[in-house]
């Protein structure tokens, strides 16, 4: 078996097994939704164990994709499953909103003990789509027919429904066939300050994406007493993890309290602990929303549940909407929601979240410092990105320089989250890695990026 300590690819990918399923899957399967003409990953994975993925061929990989920020504790944690489990004996994962159980209760209970205020009740749903697009119809409620609009962001992920795709908009390719049929959003820039879209520099720039709003939403667009709120996403993790300055937080909610709009906050993937903190709100004191969503994480990567997080005075418009479905709130979700908290609480896992950020700072630092095509570096806890182009001057997108850094590390056992339409790839290691074992993998990620400098006669200092 070798070392399970360590990654180790001993078929470079795709091996022959993993190439027969493919074949299989572009046979049977419906479609797959692909931005770009390049595949993620080049293997069918079997196996998770811990912070390692194995593939059908036997190669085992250090998980830096954490199903996509749906297991903090790493696959198949012995202690939630077993937690899962044992609601599963007890009663399943259906629970109809006609009924509710005790495991409800007690998460809800959880959740207030370490919610931010004035956070105080709980409303559960299945899926990040659904409680996303839930948590705006309440705050559509809550505002009144006279308010119909809602400010998003350009960049934002927050789904993939209907009223989810229209939202952000991420990318086009995501609200392709779904914005003709969708009105209400107010798509405002988002703090990309990287890649600014005025073109100016922070902190000269006073902020002047935020500024948009006022200077032209409500001058053009739209009057302060017809918009119900605004719905953000602190850092923008579809986005590249994108980090707004640190006082623009502060001033969005103070807009919101100047035009008495409801502010939103989507933590479905930057919650739960990722970014260090209980809730990536936490980090801002002088922030204050009144909705705020969470999922995946909560799950363990074990059982779909979702929830929205209310202040008490939009308990009233939620009820009188229907929400949820058969499996919100699951009791085997609500179990392993539950059981995590206390792992986490016990564990002091937010204390490991805070060391992997240091290594994350320090090593990709460097690599930007060091390196030509490493253009920008975005790390806030686990949740973090890298960021290429072909020279730091132009900062052009490299797309292909990218994809060959990603399918460097995958011949070296590290699978990042990676989508080939992007020049970015995004470590999102489960919270409680070992510190030693991510700075192995950042090694791996410099030996690969080294490599490809030198494939294409880039500059290293």
């Amino acid at each position: 078996m070798g070392d399970q300590t360590r990654p180790h690819v001993h078929t470079p990918p795709p091996g022959p097994k993993s190439q027969a399923l493919m074949k299989r899957g572009e046979d049977i399967m419906l479609g797959v939704s692909l931005i770009g003409d390049w595949p993620p990953s080049h293997f069918v994975s079997r196996y998770r164990d811990g912070w390692f993925l194995e593939d059908v061929d036997g190669n085992r990989y250090i998980d830096w994709l954490a199903g996509w920020a749906s297991s903090p504790l790493g696959g198949n944690n012995p202690e939630l499953v077993e937690a899962a489990h044992q609601a599963l004996k007890e009663y399943g994962t259906e629970c109809l909103s006609s009924l509710t159980t005790w495991h409800q209760y007690q998460l809800a209970e959880k959740l207030v003990e370490i919610a931010p205020k004035p956070l105080t009740k709980v409303v559960y749903d299945t899926t990040g789509s659904e409680v996303v697009e839930n948590a705006v119809r309440i705050m559509r409620e809550a505002a009144g027919p006279s308010r119909p609009f809602v400010i998003t962001f350009l960049g934002s992920f927050h789904g993939g429904n209907y009223g989810t795709g229209a939202m952000g908009p991420h990318n086009a390719h995501y609200n392709h066939g779904i914005e003709p049929f969708m009105s209400g959003w107010i798509n405002v820039p988002f703090p990309t300050c990287y890649r600014c879209p005025y073109h100016l520099d922070y902190p000269s720039c006073d902020i002047a994406c935020l500024g948009y709003i006022e200077e032209m939403i409500l001058r053009y667009k739209a009057t302060p007493d017809s918009i119900a709120g605004v719905n953000v996403e602190f850092i923008q993790g579809e986005n590249g993890i994108q980090i707004p300055p640190p006082e623009w937080p502060g001033r969005l909610s103070a807009l919101c309290k100047e035009y008495d709009w409801i502010l939103y906050n989507d933590e479905v993937q930057e919650g739960m602990g990722r970014c260090g903190e209980w809730f990536l709100v936490d980090a801002y004191p002088d922030v204050e929303v009144e909705l705020l969503s969470l999922g995946k994480a909560t799950s363990g990567g074990l059982i779909p549940i979702c929830y929205t997080l209310g202040s008490d005075r939009m308990s009233e418009p939620a009820g009188e909407l229907y929400t949820g479905g058969t499996f919100a709130g699951s009791p085997v979700g609500c179990a392993v929601g539950i059981k995590l908290i206390e792992i986490i609480k016990r564990d002091n896992v937010l204390d490991n979240v805070k060391e992997i950020e240091r290594i994350a700072k320090a090593k990709f630092g460097a690599m930007r410092d060091k390196y030509e095509i490493v253009g920008d570096v975005r790390v806030k806890g686990c949740y973090q990105a890298v960021e290429f182009v072909e020279d730091k001057d132009s900062k052009t997108p490299a797309h292909d320089l990218t994809r060959e850094v990603v399918y460097a590390m995958e011949r070296r056992g590290v699978i990042p989250i990676y989508e080939p339409a992007f020049n970015w790839f995004r470590p999102t290691p489960a919270l409680n890695m070992p510190p030693e074992l991510f700075a192995l993998g950042c090694d791996i990620v410099e030996e690969c990026v080294a490599e490809v400098s030198k494939n294409h006669a880039k500059g290293i200092a």
